[in-house]
């Protein structure tokens, strides 16, 4: 097996290359890079079954990296090392597409650690060395099929979701034949993902779900009808169980609103999705959160999105547009618009202050 590591210090690099037990875990070659560009062309010329990277890097940054890595690459298994300070970024960022997360200073047992869960998923598809691009337009298909789940998730529709997936199922079954460790990656992205829902919706995987994401191992042998049937009963029945909870509420929980905007301000939401999400009327929705929080819901939101967006923009290796993309605008315009009206200064002129 191989592997890369990506961090713009020497010091980190060479202590990680020290520190890991690479002959006992089977790891043959590591390779280094500074930053994310030159990291990619390594791993495009070698293939590595394993990536270590930190965040905060000059020119490509980690999330941008690591976005790269899970779309071209989605067998390649991912650990983050990172600053403490900026952790909080970090799992927002990437939350999903990485296997395991580190804060420096680097302890020896939890770097070998995380290496050797590494080694032992990769341990559970065969071809681990079949790190190679996926089909651009099978990739596609996944990439809007997570995006579709994701919103049928935070909309409560359960019959929806039930479609999207039977849709995946019959896109892979057309497929002649499936990269090795397919069938595994796309098993553990969803349930990831279902993961990530869960904590926007301020719930929690139930005791049954937790069952099927420790004890269903899907190897490429596994039939893709039954890997999808158990995405399909794990994620109809939390959503199930939470649309129970919250239809039988006697009140709207402000608090919890809030909790979900904190959480969610990066999505496309709106105050109709919303107030479905509560089981609750837009109109109800406004008067009592207004009345209890002293503004509206949309400006909380918008309030909550510059307050993360003036925290990226503080460092300097996050461009004003991947600012922009990570709370919520892929227009730039736009975003330059409201950061303008709600500081009073573009996003150029309030770095331009800070130097």
């Amino acid at each position: 097996m191989k592997a890369v590591i990506i961090d713009d210090e020497f010091w980190v690099r060479n202590s990680i290359r020290h520190l890991a037990d690479w002959e006992r875990l089977g790891i043959s070659q590591v390779e280094e890079a500074e930053d994310g560009l030159s990291g990619l062309n390594i791993i495009a010329q070698i293939h590595p079954e394993i990536v270590i990277t930190d965040m905060k890097m000059r020119g490509m940054d980690g999330a941008q990296l690591l976005q790269k890595i899970s779309e071209d690459y989605p067998f390649i298994r991912k650990i983050v090392i990172s600053g403490f300070d900026d952790f909080t970024y970090t799992k927002q960022a990437i939350l999903s597409k990485v296997d395991e997360y580190l804060i420096k200073p680097i302890n020896p047992e939890e770097l070998n650690r995380a290496l050797e869960k590494a080694v032992r998923e990769l341990g559970v598809t065969r071809g681990i060395h079949a790190a190679k691009p996926l089909d651009k337009q099978l990739l596609k298909v996944i990439t809007e099929m997570k995006h579709t789940v994701a919103r049928h998730f935070q909309e409560m529709n359960t019959e929806a979701i039930k479609k999207s997936f039977k849709q995946l199922e019959q896109v892979l079954s057309d497929q002649e034949s499936l990269q090795p460790g397919l069938n595994n990656s796309l098993y553990k992205q969803f349930m990831l993902l279902l993961e990530e829902q869960c904590a926007l919706s301020g719930s929690e995987l139930t005791s049954d779900a937790q069952a099927s994401v420790s004890h269903f191992f899907v190897t490429d042998d596994t039939k893709i009808v039954e890997w999808i049937e158990v995405l399909t009963t794990t994620y109809v029945g939390i959503l199930e169980a939470l649309i129970h909870q919250r239809k039988n509420k006697n009140r709207i929980n402000i608090d919890e609103i809030r909790k979900y905007l904190d959480l969610s301000y990066a999505e496309q939401v709106s105050l109709g999705t919303i107030a479905n999400t509560f089981f609750v009327s837009k109109e109800h929705l406004s008067r009592v959160f207004k009345q209890e929080v002293g503004v509206t819901v949309m400006d909380y939101l918008i309030a909550k999105r510059m307050e993360k967006a003036l925290e990226l923009l503080q460092d300097a290796s996050v461009s004003i547009k991947s600012a922009a993309e990570a709370v919520g605008y892929s227009d730039l315009t736009y975003f330059h618009r409201i950061f303008k009206k709600m500081t009073g200064m573009t996003p150029s002129q309030m770095r331009q202050d800070d130097e």
